[in-house]
């Protein structure tokens, strides 16, 4: 009886101080069906991404921390090659399903590494609603999405959401006197408004709110339930500051939200906070506006962590807790202590990594080596390289060809009467060009065989091709938020940065069938994020189709991606009665078949834009090291390469203006 007296005044005197509990978050997010170290693309190993290398850093953390949950802010589903080959194998020759099959691979993988909860991204629907309900039903996780809603109420709250808006994971954790207690985390999901896809699936397709509307609505809800944290995963990057309706990266407005103790962010690829050693590539310049805090990783006070792509990094954000009488609550990290933080996947000797580890073969069993033969098969050739180490300037016979194909196809399309007759234009971007990818990621394709993997090279996401009756206007519109991604230059000087190393260089669309030049000396009309900032500026010159100027009302069709047209990227939407309805088929199948059908691809060479002189001026850009070789593939061009690379192995090159 003394000692159980004993005991109980031990437990009385020490609960007596305050009593503190660490709670781990670990994230990743746009895996996008990335499970092992193997880049598809090139058909080689690499040592910079992949699932199975993530959960390395994954298994380290969880040592360190006893309280940790492990989370993903969605894209994980699609987007290589062995992805596609799931989702194709899984169908019979006529269309149908065969039956409920094997655990998808993805899920398998994110089952085995025991996530906590997840939200959905945008590109987990590009293969339709079917596919993704089929592989989220294997899930051993909660999958949730506040903003994807089937069916509309007057608020929010009363929607009928796609997946459950939000979940409540129970853990019992342990606290600072070793004991175990209960916490209970609300765990709620976002994604990117008016982004989704869902191809032949149309009509299934879910609806989307936007994301700040939605939060304002749920969080107290879910405070409300009683919960200890309320966490975000939320397939969303950091944009503006300032909240404007249906905003694709809406991370800052998000996190100034109360009730909101943490966000995992996504969809834009970013990486946040800033690495302890340097300044990445990828850090985006609005990363300096007063609201956010890149070295401590803090937006509003809020914790964050965006960790990259394609499981390139792992996110950790360490929530202390202190109890208070009616649960736990966030204390804030003393002095300059970071509150959130990423870890690399790196591993320089990609050559010596096995591409399926032991831990992983029982999971994808001989699903690696079937997708190399698929990617493999050979559809035709082509005589000249086809790269995208010059396609900020001018020079990308890589983006050509898909355009290419889309103006092709596109014409047959009103050859068989099926658009309307109108004078042909074809928009697409170098998806490949370097940033947080490395040197290395950049289409490279040499004269010879073409073949699926090339397809996949030239345009690596399964967007569906979008007809549009654009007018002139428009397309100036269209290029002028497109060259946002430069900088203004001024006369006189050399070597100044072309564009931001913040800035993605697959904003950059060129329009095939205009010619154009851009006035790097002038301001812009968009902000990088696409955000209108200067009606009266412009930056496109000498605008013409066929050696005539074009004028406001002239009318074209321009064929696009139909993300692009749904406004990704900050690009210009347009009133649904100017798209043009066509049955849905993916740009990289239109790709596929123009090479098969023409056999040896010929390539039209000349230039359809470039940059207007700036007296005195030249602009320097970043490229890969094998750029250099290719230099007079850009004859026309006043090129060359400096004798200087950059900490992260990027040859230098200079342009004069």
């Amino acid at each position: 009886m003394a000692d159980a007296l004993a005991d109980q005044n031990d437990r009385t005197d020490h609960h007596a101080d305050c009593c503190r509990m660490r709670v781990r978050l670990l994230a990743t997010t746009d895996l996008h069906m990335h499970i092992l170290p193997y880049d598809y693309l090139t058909d080689l190993p690499t040592g910079r991404w992949g699932l199975s290398q993530t959960a390395r850093l994954i298994q380290q953390a969880r040592m360190e921390e006893r309280n940790c949950l492990l989370l993903d802010a969605g894209d994980f589903l699609h987007g290589t090659a062995m992805g596609d080959f799931v989702v194709d194998s899984a169908h019979s020759a006529d269309g149908e399903a065969e039956g409920d099959g094997p655990v998808h691979p993805m899920i398998a993988a994110m089952n085995h590494l025991r996530y906590d909860a997840a939200t959905l991204g945008n590109h987990d629907f590009d293969r339709g609603v079917d596919v993704l309900l089929s592989a989220i039903e294997q899930a051993e996780f909660p999958i949730v999405s506040a903003n994807t809603v089937f069916e509309k109420g007057d608020r929010p709250v009363h929607d009928s959401t796609f997946v459950p808006p939000y979940t409540i994971l129970n853990r019992s954790f342990e606290n600072s006197f070793g004991e175990r207690q209960l916490v209970r985390i609300g765990v709620i999901g976002f994604l990117p408004p008016n982004s989704i896809h869902a191809g032949a699936d149309q009509a299934l397709a879910p609806q989307t709110r936007d994301i700040i509307e939605a939060a304002k609505s749920f969080v107290p809800r879910l405070r409300a339930k009683g919960v200890d944290l309320v966490v975000a995963v939320a397939h969303t990057g950091i944009g503006d500051a300032t909240h404007t309706e249906g905003m694709e990266n809406a991370v800052v407005p998000l996190c100034a939200i109360d009730g909101i103790d943490a966000v995992i962010g996504g969809h834009s690829h970013q990486i946040f906070p800033r690495p302890e050693n340097g300044t990445p590539p990828s850090e985006h310049q609005w990363f300096d506006q007063a609201e956010v805090d890149a070295t401590r990783g803090l937006v509003h006070g809020v914790p964050v962590a965006i960790p990259g792509f394609w499981g390139s990094h792992l996110g950790v954000i360490d929530l202390d807790l202190e109890e208070h009488p009616d649960g736990w609550a966030v204390v804030s990290p003393a002095g300059a202590a970071p509150a959130s933080s990423l870890r690399e996947v790196n591993n320089e000797d990609s050559q010596a990594i096995e591409p399926v580890t032991p831990e992983f073969s029982e999971l994808l069993g001989q699903l690696h080596e079937s997708t190399l033969m698929h990617v493999r098969t050979r559809v035709g050739y082509v005589h000249k390289n086809l790269n995208s180490y010059f396609a900020l300037i001018g020079a990308d016979q890589s983006t050509r060809l898909v355009q290419q194909a889309m103006t092709s196809f596109t014409q047959q399309l009103i050859d068989a009467g099926a658009a309307p007759d109108l004078p042909v234009l074809a928009s697409s971007a170098a998806f490949k060009c370097g940033g947080l990818g490395g040197p290395g990621y950049y289409t490279a394709i040499h004269p010879g065989e073409l073949t699926l993997r090339s397809v996949a090279d030239l345009y690596m996401f399964p967007n569906e091709l979008a007809l549009v009756r654009a007018n002139g206007a428009y397309l100036r519109a269209w290029l002028e938020r497109a060259v946002s991604v430069f900088n203004q230059v001024e006369p006189g000087k050399r070597c100044q940065a072309l564009k931001d190393a913040s800035t993605p260089g697959y904003l950059l669309e060129s329009v095939f069938g205009l010619n154009y030049r851009i006035d790097l000396s002038q301001p812009a009309q968009f902000t990088p994020t696409g955000r209108l900032q200067n009606e009266q500026a412009g930056r496109i010159a000498d605008l013409a189709f066929a050696g005539k100027p074009v004028r406001d009302h002239d009318e074209f069709l321009l064929a696009t991606s139909d993300f692009r047209i749904r406004g990704g990227g900050g690009f210009p939407t347009i009133n649904s009665d100017r798209i043009v309805p066509v049955k849905p088929m993916s740009i990289r199948d239109l790709v596929r078949h123009y090479i098969q059908d023409v056999e040896r691809v010929e390539l039209v060479e000349e230039p359809q834009w470039s940059f207007v002189p700036v007296d005195g001026a030249s602009v320097q850009f970043p490229s890969a090291p094998s750029a250099a070789a290719c230099l007079n593939e850009a004859s026309w061009l006043n090129i060359r390469a400096m004798d200087e690379k950059d900490s992260y192995g990027f040859a230098q090159f200079e342009l004069m203006l």
